[in-house]
């Protein structure tokens, strides 16, 4: 699990990396065939950091159950 702070970060992260892909979606349109071409190179690899964090920000989740249990003390038998 991560502590509150690595969360935070890797939810902002995520949402910075959501906008990098949308404006190189945008830049890909760009009538400057190098530009579309590089643009499209960048938001491959921009996609799939996003994907990556999203991964990260999934496993790294706290569960609701386990959570709770564990700030009201409870324990499985």
């Amino acid at each position: 699990m991560l502590n509150s702070v690595d969360q935070e970060n890797v939810v902002k992260s995520i949402q910075t990396a959501n906008l990098l892909v949308q404006d190189l979606q945008s830049l890909i349109k760009s009538p400057n065939p190098l530009l579309g071409d590089i643009a499209l190179e960048l938001l491959q690899q921009a996609t799939h950091i996003e994907q990556r964090l999203n991964r990260i920000e999934v496993i790294t989740r706290p569960e609701e159950g386990s959570l709770h249990r564990a700030q009201h003390g409870a324990h499985i038998a």
